[in-house]
Formats: structure tokens, sequence, C-alpha cells
């Protein structure tokens, strides 16, 4: 018995049908998801003057600032950007916050600040306390590092 040319054909005719339907499935679900991303707040630091109503809700919520303080600059860095983890700076603190616990260094108790940038990873800061115990944060790459670099460093020269 012999196959003819459209019988040895069909195995083939239905894999390219499956492949083109995934491909379809794939796309949509990737364009999908990237219109959620884009439509939801931005991401990056932020100065007091551009905050998103999400972050300045989730601060008021768990009271993570005192009274007395103002808000300099945060960074949420968190990919869903939901304030679980961020890094918060004051006229008086430095504030990590994250999973619900808070540490936080007095501006007038930081000894030194040092920051280098790695690639992959981003902007890196570290600083110093006069308790000796050290505080490292983190800002993803284009998340605006310099720019909570430089708040934190002149929030700190003006607390001297």
């Amino acid at each position: 018995m012999e196959m003819n040319t459209a019988q040895r054909g069909v195995p083939w005719k239905g894999v390219l049908i499956g492949c083109g339907l995934i491909s379809v499935v794939g796309l949509v679900l990737m364009c999908g998801g990237m219109v959620w991303f884009l439509s939801g707040p931005e991401g990056g630091v932020r100065l007091s003057n551009e905050m998103e109503q999400y972050a300045t809700q989730y601060l008021e919520e768990r009271d993570i600032l005192n009274g007395s303080e103002s808000l300099i600059a945060y960074y949420d860095v968190t990919i869903s950007l939901d304030g679980t983890e961020a890094a918060i700076l004051t006229t008086e603190r430095v504030i990590y916050h994250q999973s619900g616990m808070t540490t936080t260094i007095a501006l007038s108790d930081i000894t030194d600040i040092r920051h280098r940038q790695e690639g992959l990873i981003g902007d890196i800061i570290e600083i110093d306390s006069r308790s000796g115990i050290p505080m490292k944060i983190e800002i993803a790459p284009f998340n605006q590092g310099e720019t909570f670099l430089n708040a934190l460093r002149t929030a700190w020269e003006k607390s001297k």
C-alpha cells in the first residue's frame, strides 16, 4: 500500500497549526502583560513632590514616618510596587522597610556613606552609623539611584 503525497504532509500541517496557535496566544499574553505593567504606578526613586498615591498611603497606614519628619526621597524595591520593601529618606532618618520590619539610622548618627555601581545590580549605597550597624540600599539600574544618593548626602550634610 502506497501513501499519497497529501497523506504524508498531514502530520506537519498539524504541527505548524499548533505552533502558530501557541505563538499567537503567547503574543496576546505578552502584549496584555505589557499593557498591565505600563498602566500601573512608575517605579524608580521618587522625591517628595512626585510620590505615587499607593506609597503615600502605605507609609501613612503603617506609621512609618514620625510626626516631626518630612519625606525627602522614596524607592520601592518591589517589582509590583506595593511598598512592602522600600528605602525611605526623611528630614531626620534613612529608613529601610522590608516585610513589615523597619530599620532606621538617624541622619545625625551617620558616619560615612559609600557608593558604587555594579552592572546588573545597579547603585549600591552603604551607610555606616555610630552604633556600628550598617545599612545597604540597592537601587536597580535606570531607577535614579544617583537622585537618592544626592538627596541622602545633602540631608546628611544638613544634619551635621
